[in-house]
């Protein structure tokens, strides 16, 4: 049994309240600078002994909206946009708190370490990527915060979610003895997904109130709604700022309920709802495209073999999320 590392590429997306931002977009969504003299802030959400402050949601709120405009997405109406961000905000509070209980710190070292590489991602210098965030309002010291509470949640997750994942090169074999992949392996595919979540342990009446919202959800998008626009508007998914985009995947890295029947799809089909143990997934094809590199048997099977990784790891990642939020004690105040 072969165990892959599970190391995320380390801040090639990162976390600002709860909301990811490509590198790309790093300077283009800066959190608004804060009043440290900010009184009677109001409780939001209670989680377990820890809060989520309206000034947080709001700030929160705010990089939403920046960054559905840079992805030339509709806001949603501000009473669904504030329940989704919350609902990330939630996420985000919760494996922060699980890794203060674990002991985990991050140093100075190892942020400088991790904003010199974002800005090399951004060709920029780190002074200058400093001072591009100064010019849109976002201070420094705030800035570092966010880049060091990433770091542990990226640790927390291979910690409680990673390091349980292994992939046998039997599986390895057996996925490139597939159809799909002797047939499809050199293509990469764009994907947009919506899901509709369930909690971690559903009734069967969770399972079909969740159904009947995915094919709200989808009768919608065959109306005219756009895919990107019910993405941010229904998806459970941390994904569901950029409007549900996945980026360009290969078979390995796309889950086994749908990747057999997306190598039937023609670009810009629509395919679900499909259960999944997460929930019902709403898939569109929006790209395809010829891999850049024909690679050997040899670099073939390690590149598989990590892809199955990651792929496992997102899946796990997810249900991790909802079992985590099903253990907690969550309370929001507003009526």
């Amino acid at each position: 049994m072969t165990h892959v590392s599970g190391k995320k590429i380390a801040l090639t997306l990162f976390a600002v309240s709860g909301i990811f931002f490509s590198t790309a977009q790093i300077t283009n969504a800066a959190t608004p600078a804060k009043n440290n003299e900010q009184s009677l802030d109001k409780i939001v959400t209670v989680i377990n002994d820890s809060v989520i402050t309206e000034s947080e949601l709001d700030d929160a709120i705010e990089i939403a909206k920046k960054q559905i405009a840079i992805n030339h997405i509709a806001t949603p109406p501000s009473d669904i946009l504030r329940k989704q961000v919350l609902d990330q905000l939630i996420n985000r509070k919760l494996q922060l708190m699980l890794g203060e209980q674990a002991g985990v710190h991050i140093d100075e070292a190892a942020v400088d370490k991790a904003v010199a590489t974002i800005a090399a991602q951004n060709k920029l210098s780190v002074p200058e990527l400093y001072e591009q965030l100064k010019k849109q309002g976002m201070q420094v010291k705030a800035y570092r915060k966010e880049i060091g509470e990433e770091i542990i949640l990226q640790q927390i997750q291979q910690q409680e979610v990673g390091s349980h994942i292994t992939i046998t090169p039997q599986e390895v074999d057996d996925f490139m003895r597939s159809a799909a992949w002797l047939s499809y392996n050199n293509k990469e595919y764009h994907l947009e997904d919506i899901l509709i979540a369930l909690p971690d342990t559903p009734t069967p009446e969770d399972v079909e109130h969740a159904k009947k919202e995915a094919d709200a959800v989808l009768a919608k998008i065959h109306q005219g709604t756009s895919f990107q626009e019910a993405a941010v508007s229904n998806s459970g998914s941390t994904g569901a700022m950029q409007g549900g985009d996945l980026g360009w995947r290969k078979l390995p890295q796309i889950p086994s309920a749908f990747a057999n029947e997306l190598i039937h799809m023609k670009q810009n089909d629509i395919m679900g709802p499909i259960l999944t143990p997460n929930g019902f997934h709403i898939i569109k094809l929006s790209g395809l495209r010829d891999a850049d590199k024909k690679i050997d048997a040899t670099e073939q099977h390690k590149q598989v073999e990590q892809l199955l990784y990651q792929r496992k790891f997102e899946e796990e990642l997810q249900s991790w999320t909802t079992k985590l939020r099903g253990q907690a004690f969550i309370h929001n105040t507003e009526k």
